[in-house]
């Protein structure tokens, strides 16, 4: 009797080691189908960081079109030669994995992909120059005390931005950290954690967003950035996502003309000549503006130079002045924009220029500006302004003191000054009237401007 029951629960023993074995065999291929977690992707302001010769923080020398990246930590560094630490970069649909073998820009202690990062009042995925940039944090200084000028988390050697990404400004990239995660492939989707919920993020306010940028005039001729007649040079370039067309360029000012780094160059295809006012359009995004920008713009006359508070006049177009344009052969119309202001580290935004037409009716003003004794005559200097279609010519005439007539002396000159003489101990009175480019004529006034008595 006792050797049956010891067999019943012998039996009873094997039959669950059987049911355990087979639900680990069961188990297994579960767990042989299980796939790791895919790196994090985030979307960050991505700058060139160029430096040929010069050494990262690895030790290696970059080369001429080199492939790597710096991001703002020690942390990750990847030993020289090696790609222990790597990020795959996506641009526009353009995708590639290189290795992190330099330091920065910016900080070097941001790791700002860590969920145990160091700024942890920051989301996860956001750098610390971005935050202190748009949004003030540590008074808008990195962690040296610098003034940060630009948003950027990640450099990106020559060869990756311009011929693997085909990058030509700074811009923003998606970037997945290849190390916490399996590479997710070029179509990664950013996936930005969410602060802790002790510290929710407030849900975007619609009047928080920038108002939609105003119309040009109807009838306007206008050059957008990045358009047919816009031209740029220099680097450090970054794109904003508001103004005209929904977006705009912007550099960071300097007050040190040494140490322009750029200029844009707005070029209309006018379709006649004539009087036309020109107006810049200012988004209103981003970080402080310039209270300074300097817009010079060429027309027939001259080159007149324009200064805007970019800051406080922004969303709105605002006007350069009116001014006569293809009347002259030989000049170019344009406006040309720089980074140099009276000021360092704020946002030169370019955007939208436009020409619109002016019918010009009203008269040019002139004068008489000076008489000045010279050998046995004198020297007459004249002058006149006009509001739209500028100054064509001159007629001035003189007359013999107390009660001569008037005489023509220069009709439709375009000098300002000539040598009237011999005087032959006569004193003389002058007036002078003005034509304008669209025809407009001053009429005589009525008594002499100035006379020789007083030279």
């Amino acid at each position: 009797m006792n050797l049956v029951r010891l067999c019943n629960r012998l039996s009873i023993v094997l039959l669950g080691l059987l049911v355990l074995v087979a639900a680990h065999v069961e188990a297994a291929p579960q767990q042989q189908q299980a796939q790791p977690a895919l790196a994090p992707t985030y979307r960050i302001f991505a700058t060139r960081e160029g430096l040929v010769g010069h050494m990262t923080g690895n030790g290696h020398i970059i080369q001429p079109r080199d492939r790597f990246v710096a991001l703002p930590s020690w942390a990750v560094l990847s030993p020289k030669g090696t790609d222990r630490y790597r990020v795959r970069v996506t641009y526009k649909g353009r995708s590639v994995v290189v290795p992190v073998w330099d330091v920065g820009p910016w900080n070097t202690r941001d790791d700002y992909w860590n969920p145990d990062r160091r700024y942890r009042d920051l989301p996860v995925g956001r750098p610390m120059a971005e935050a202190a940039f748009f949004d003030g944090y540590n008074g808008g200084l990195d962690e040296r005390g610098r003034r940060i000028n630009n948003p950027n988390g990640i450099d990106i050697a020559d060869g990756t931005f311009w011929d693997d990404l085909l990058m030509t400004r700074n811009d923003w990239v998606e970037v997945s950290f290849l190390w916490l995660g399996a590479d997710p492939g070029p179509g990664a989707a950013i996936t930005i954690n969410p602060p802790p919920p002790s510290a929710p993020a407030p849900p975007p306010s619609p009047t928080s967003l920038p108002p939609a940028p105003v119309e040009a005039e109807a009838g306007s001729i206008v050059v957008d950035d990045g358009a047919a007649g816009y031209r740029v040079q220099g680097d450090g370039w970054n794109n904003a996502s508001c103004g005209m067309n929904g977006s705009h360029a912007w550099i960071a000012s300097t007050s040190d003309a040494t140490r322009s780094t750029a200029a844009a160059v707005w070029t209309p295809s006018l379709p006649s000549a004539g009087s036309y006012e020109v107006l810049a359009y200012l988004p209103n995004c981003g970080s402080p503006a310039t209270t300074s920008a300097r817009y010079q713009v060429t027309h027939d006359d001259a080159v007149t130079s324009v200064t805007l508070n970019q800051q406080a006049l922004a969303g709105t177009w605002v006007s350069l002045g009116t001014y006569s344009f293809g009347r002259v052969t030989g000049v170019q119309p344009q406006v040309e924009l720089s980074n140099v202001t009276g000021e360092n580290g704020r946002a030169v935004r370019f955007d939208a220029i436009a020409w619109a037409p002016r019918l010009d009716t009203e008269p040019p003003v002139s004068s008489i500006e000076l008489i000045e004794r010279k050998g046995n005559g004198y020297q007459i200097t004249w002058g006149g302004t006009d509001a739209a279609s500028g100054i064509a010519s001159y007629d001035v005439q003189v007359r013999i003191l107390p009660r001569g007539g008037w005489t023509d002396w220069r009709m439709q000159t375009t000098l300002t000054t000539a040598w009237f003489g011999p005087d032959e101990g006569k004193h003389f009175a002058f007036r002078v009237r003005a034509r304008d480019r669209a025809g407009n004529l001053e009429p005589w006034p009525n008594e002499a401007q100035m006379d020789t008595t007083s030279s």
